[in-house]
């Protein structure tokens, strides 16, 4: 018997592959053959090539089964925070003034976001308190403490450093393991940031979706010169 050397033996291979690519069906009328073939598991044993397949079937199913059910898990998570923010945003709407608007924010945080604490800060040259909840202070104040995230275009959703949560926070802020940072704009220009914080380090996360709670942002930013010029 004629003895094949490395480099025939890699041709070989690579012949056998090719035309296996080419002719896909060739065990189509072999079932002897194919059932006759095994492999070489990982742990030394060997298996045959349709159980070999099986396997591979059935780790694909679980892999797509498990990407299914995050894909669910997901919409069932944007749902409910669309139906959080579409209430928020119509109580919002139908306030009659600074006391209703103030109310309903609270109110909506406090029962449908489930938020430990919550604070709304705004922009103006006059500091003071507006509730226990609401301040003015000066936008360059602001920017000392939480410059980064008023520079990001989107809300800033995850775990924030422990002088960020002080300056949104206050006293609460040992409180928040997770929060939803919403820088508010009215055209363009910063008026505000609103912050929610939860008990639960993974309540807010990076990997969430931002448009609902963004609109939201947006909301306020309509709304809130409108208060304060009323």
């Amino acid at each position: 018997m004629k003895k094949i050397d490395g480099a025939s033996c890699k041709e070989e291979e690579s012949y056998i592959e090719a035309y296996l690519t080419a002719h896909p069906d060739f065990f189509q009328s072999r079932q002897t053959l194919l059932e006759s073939l095994f492999l070489t598991r990982d742990d030394g044993n060997t298996i045959s090539l349709i159980a070999r397949q099986t396997e591979n079937l059935r780790t694909q199913n679980d892999s797509m089964r498990d990407r299914l059910k995050d894909l669910i898990t997901t919409a069932e998570t944007n749902t409910k925070t669309f139906d959080k923010c579409k209430s928020l945003v119509v109580k919002l709407i139908a306030s009659k003034d600074g006391t209703e608007f103030f109310s309903a924010i609270e109110e909506s945080f406090r029962n449908e976001f489930k938020s430990t604490t919550y604070s709304l800060m705004l922009f103006g040259n006059s500091e003071r308190r507006i509730n226990h909840f609401t301040s003015v202070v000066s936008e360059k104040y602001a920017s000392e403490h939480v410059g980064l995230l008023l520079q990001s275009k989107k809300p800033n959703l995850g775990v924030l450093k422990s002088s960020e949560k002080a300056f949104l926070f206050g006293p609460s802020s040992n409180k928040v393991g997770s929060s939803a940072i919403l820088l508010i704009r009215n055209q363009a220009k910063p008026i505000g940031i609103l912050s929610i914080g939860s008990d639960d380090d993974n309540y807010f996360v990076p990997e969430q979706g931002t448009n609902f709670i963004g609109f939201v942002g947006e909301v306020l930013g309509l709304i809130i010169p409108r208060l304060i010029e009323g």
